[in-house]
């Protein structure tokens, strides 16, 4: 699996994830507007070179990066019953993002 950090693709229809991602549209970093996806190591694709390709371990650093900046929630059960949004912790967040890796 290659992990991919992409910007959407402006098209006649509007902004959609590049043909290349198998499995896109994940963690965006509002600071450039890139997001995480990931395609299967296929040599019949063409990956344009300005994608940056990402270890796993890379993937969750920069996800750690952007939850400093812009913290990543979860949802919580408050005690009146209403679901409400809390930050997840670092250890959460590096979690999250081993689940995700492994589920590829």
């Amino acid at each position: 699996m290659i992990y991919l950090e992409y910007l959407l693709d402006a098209g006649a229809g509007g902004m959609r994830c590049p043909p290349w991602v198998d499995d896109g549209g994940y963690w965006v970093n509002s600071a450039d507007f890139t997001m995480i996806g990931a395609t299967r190591d296929n040599p019949e694709f063409h990956i344009p070179s300005t994608v940056h390709r990402l270890t796993a371990q890379q993937v969750e650093d920069r996800q750690v990066a952007i939850h400093n900046v812009t913290p990543m929630t979860k949802e919580v059960v408050e005690e009146d019953g209403h679901i409400g949004r809390v930050n997840m912790t670092e250890a959460e967040v590096r979690t999250a993002i081993q689940n995700w890796v492994a589920a590829r």
